[in-house]
């Protein structure tokens, strides 16, 4: 794994861990109420994944950036951060926990 996509990966797993932290904090509040609850759920949700698509965006800027990269190796890493972009997104949403009840 090249140490631009092990980069890319770290800062999607540091903004996700961000997102639990603020999603913990919510969930563990019993002064908000559901309804309230559920709608910062779903603008964490917008907001995570529009985090991970700047990081994606930005990984792809600097790959367009690097001049004499030769082009096979610059598919190679475009077919990557497709392969980490696909594997977080299918990983959303994590929330087990049902908000109504």
């Amino acid at each position: 794994m090249s140490p631009r996509l092990m980069s890319v990966l770290g800062s999607m797993v540091a903004v996700e861990r961000m997102f639990w932290k603020l999603r913990e904090l919510i969930d563990g509040d019993s002064s908000i109420l559901p309804d309230v609850r559920e709608t910062l759920h779903v603008i964490l949700d917008a907001k995570l994944l529009s985090a991970k698509d700047k990081i994606m965006s930005d990984a792809r800027a600097a790959i367009d950036a690097t001049p004499d990269l030769p082009q096979a190796a610059r598919e190679r890493a475009y077919s990557s951060l497709d392969s980490a972009m696909a594997m977080f997104m299918a990983s959303e949403p994590h929330r087990t926990q049902d908000l109504l009840s």
